[in-house]
């Protein structure tokens, strides 16, 4: 019994020597100066925390703002050369005129690392040319498909492209400027699954979210 408490008064003494507590001290150090890498990650981590369970709830109880996202993909980028056939070519074949396509919002795209802010608005005040972001009904891909499998939890930030009334609910089919077609989740999405219209969109912003989302994708 004496040998077993020299042993653990041993390890404790070991743990909390001149030395170790040395090491932990450079390390606390290292992790808050902001130079290392792991530092800069532990800022991030931080300031989406900050930003989600602070700053967030403050921005939907005192304005009208009823969602901010983060973009984390790239289907609503205007990257040439592969644009000009997902989008320009694609809204020509498709008999949209030039005169009310040159009027939509988001002429440029939306990149990835930016912040949206989307409003609640009335189903009647969506028109076809505007980006929404909606949660979609959960959608399993099959094998090869260019279309991406869809969660509950997953929201779309895309560009309206029809709708249809029927029964007096409105019904949206969606398309990111970057993709050649609408995914199967796409089409008719109803109004109860529209979180919001996209208004502003703020450039940079979201990286703290898409580095998180980037490293998760990862592990």
């Amino acid at each position: 019994m004496k040998q077993k408490r020299n042993k653990t008064k041993t390890l404790l003494n070991n743990i909390f020597s001149v030395e170790n507590k040395n090491k932990v001290k450079i390390l606390l150090k290292n992790l808050f100066s902001g130079e290392k890498y792991y530092s800069i990650i532990l800022y991030i981590i931080l300031v989406y925390l900050l930003f989600v369970y602070v700053a967030l709830p403050s921005v939907y109880a005192f304005t009208p703002v009823s969602y901010i996202s983060a973009v984390v993909s790239g289907s609503m980028e205007h990257n040439a050369p592969t644009i000009q056939l997902t989008y320009n070519d694609w809204l020509v074949q498709n008999g949209f005129n030039s005169s009310v396509t040159s009027s939509w919002p988001f002429q440029n795209g939306i990149n990835v690392g930016s912040l949206t802010v989307a409003y609640k608005v009335p189903a009647d005040q969506i028109k076809i040319g505007d980006v929404i972001i909606y949660t979609p009904n959960s959608y399993t891909a099959p094998p090869g498909s260019i279309c991406p499998s869809v969660g509950p939890t997953v929201q779309i930030i895309h560009r309206v492209i029809n709708e249809t009334i029927i029964n007096g609910t409105y019904y949206y089919t969606t398309k990111g400027d970057a993709n050649p077609l609408s995914c199967p989740f796409e089409i008719d999405v109803p109004y109860s699954a529209v979180i919001g219209e996209v208004e502003t969109v703020i450039p940079y912003l979201g990286y703290p979210r898409y580095i998180l989302y980037s490293i998760g994708n990862l592990i």
